[in-house]
């Protein structure tokens, strides 16, 4: 029975589905062919055991705190002082995301929320003076 998942998963992909897609129901249709449905119960319990994780849980709060900082005018602050102190040098702007970075990870307590920030400000600065993606 160990074929009828790759002929399940080739079935999906051929149909155009999304990769992530074509695990999970590949997965599921084994599981539903093969007569074991009683071990997809456990599913719904480790995804609702997870989501309790604390990191997980702070994460969008970070990221909300970050959006604040952004809106309200702190992260436009932190890169004018990182201007005034190293905007000069050669590669001035790569210098002055990086220490922007570690001043607003400072203030935050997170990368998340540093990156999610700073990428609003940094990267069409970055880009508007010949940066590459």
């Amino acid at each position: 029975m160990i074929w009828v998942i790759p002929v399940i998963a080739v079935a999906l992909l051929a149909s155009g589905l999304a990769l992530a897609y074509v695990i999970g129901g590949a997965a599921v249709l084994t599981f539903v062919l093969t007569d074991n449905t009683r071990y997809l119960a456990v599913l719904p319990q480790k995804v609702f055991s997870q989501i309790s994780i604390f990191s997980l849980l702070a994460m969008p709060l970070f990221i909300l705190a970050g959006e604040l900082m952004n809106r309200g005018g702190v992260t436009k602050s932190l890169i004018d002082l990182s201007m005034a102190l190293i905007g000069r040098l050669r590669g001035g702007l790569g210098h002055v995301n990086i220490m922007t970075s570690v001043f607003f990870a400072g203030i935050s307590g997170s990368a998340v929320a540093d990156a999610a920030a700073l990428s609003n400000t940094m990267v069409p600065a970055m880009r508007e003076r010949g940066y590459t993606a």
